[in-house]
């Protein structure tokens, strides 16, 4: 069975690179800000959502604050996927409960394949 991955990203381009590459090895769903990813965890379990940290809406630090206070039965692992790479940044995502740090550009496909098969 395929894992369930929920994609908070607001960029069309890297929805299509996700959904091309790698929806061929995972069931996928989007959301385009924290926003409407919030309402989606609240009806579905995922085993993993990646969360882009700039969005409209709702921002992934603010996602990441917000989704503690549902303390799902369910943890997801959560894989922040974004252009900035400040050790700030990665500070605060994992205070704030992410798993695992990842720069897009740094980033191929198949390497988020196998990070998210961990």
């Amino acid at each position: 069975m395929s894992k369930k991955v929920l994609v908070l990203e607001d960029e069309p381009y890297y929805q299509e690179i996700y959904r091309s590459e790698i929806g061929q090895h995972f069931t996928l769903e989007f959301a385009d800000n924290g926003e409407q990813g919030l309402e989606i965890v609240k009806k579905q379990q995922f085993d993993v959502i990646l969360v882009d940290l700039i969005m409209p809406i709702m921002s992934g630090i603010r996602f990441l604050e917000e989704l503690q206070k549902l303390n799902l039965q369910h943890k997801p692992r959560i894989i922040v996927l974004t252009t900035l790479d400040g050790m700030t940044d990665r500070e605060d995502c994992f205070a704030r409960g992410a798993d695992e740090f990842i720069v897009k550009s740094e980033t191929t496909p198949d390497e988020l394949v196998e990070v998210i098969n961990e």
